[in-house]
């Protein structure tokens, strides 16, 4: 097969034979248009090449840009993983059963059969009976939750969570338990009886049971900022940056790695609404000078 240029060349000697011959203006004209579009069909080729060479270096260019961002650290000390979830709040009945999940940045109501409500958080997800029967109403949660819970005598409300099993009468109270995070529940109305590794604890309102990381139950006074998140604010009091963090990746379902340990137990005092981007809250955490946070597809790293 015969090269463009030869082509070409083959062309324009016929076309100067033509005019060495005086031909007519018919078959100049048809010569001097097979060269013009001869030429205008190999230029477009080099258009085209060059083209697909000039997207080359941009996927090239955002390829590198991609694979020079920063990403959490391998080895870290990961205080949060971050979890499959929906992209909006589904609700699942099977066998008399439903299950509510949230996604990320999202809370939602939910009225049970025996009018209890529970405002569920952000990657959460509460599994209850579609209708309460029986001598106890049971409900599952992971994430976090606030309940509301109605009054019915003799009949008590009980959340089961991964490690704390929480029964009560008729109260308002938050439980937390997050895959990973610190479990606790913190009592605002009534009473309740916490029961961890088989052994009950009474709880007064004001009072927060929280997992230490001793692997034991403690009661504490509830902290300020422990029912902010359900006015729709991050707030700490000389908060440990690790439960800032563990708050935030759960709401925002990031993983978040921790570089360096003596960070963990840095406190901070900070209020800021969840409705932010998340890199508007770690620009503002970063603001601190406390430790960088540095925000990539695959999570949060602390450094």
């Amino acid at each position: 097969m015969k090269s463009p240029d030869t082509n070409d060349h083959r062309l324009e000697a016929l076309l100067r034979e033509a005019l060495a011959q005086e031909p007519t203006a018919e078959e100049t004209e048809r010569a001097w248009q097979a060269l013009t579009a001869r030429r205008h069909k190999q230029h477009s080729r080099r258009t085209l090449y060059i083209a697909t060479a000039s997207v080359a270096a941009v996927l090239a260019v955002v390829f590198l840009l991609r694979i020079t961002q920063p990403s959490p650290a391998v080895g870290g000390i990961q205080v949060f993983a971050s979890m499959d979830a929906p992209q909006q709040i589904t609700f699942t009945e099977k066998d008399g059963h439903t299950l509510a999940i949230t996604p990320a940045g999202t809370t939602a109501t939910i009225l049970l059969s025996d009018s209890t409500e529970v405002l569920l958080g952000a990657n959460s997800r509460l599994e209850y009976p579609t209708h309460f029967a029986g001598g106890s109403r049971e409900v599952t949660l992971s994430g976090e939750a606030r309940f509301y819970v109605a009054k019915h005598e003799g009949v008590p409300f009980i959340v089961h969570t991964q490690e704390l099993q929480t029964q009560v009468f008729g109260t308002v109270f938050d439980v937390r338990a997050y895959p990973q995070g610190t479990p606790d529940v913190a009592l605002y109305e009534g009473s309740i009886g916490v029961t961890y590794r088989g052994e009950e604890h009474l709880m007064k309102p004001g009072e927060q049971a929280f997992v230490n990381t001793d692997g034991a139950l403690q009661l504490t006074a509830t902290s300020a900022h422990r029912s902010s998140w359900a006015e729709g604010f991050f707030t700490y009091d000389n908060q440990d940056l690790r439960t800032v963090m563990q708050e935030i990746g759960a709401w925002y379902n990031l993983t978040v790695t921790f570089e360096s340990p003596h960070l963990l137990d840095e406190r901070i005092h900070f209020r800021f609404s969840r409705q932010q981007p998340v890199d508007v809250i770690l620009q503002v955490l970063g603001d601190m000078g406390i430790a960088q946070f540095v925000r990539s597809e695959e999570g949060i790293v602390v450094r």
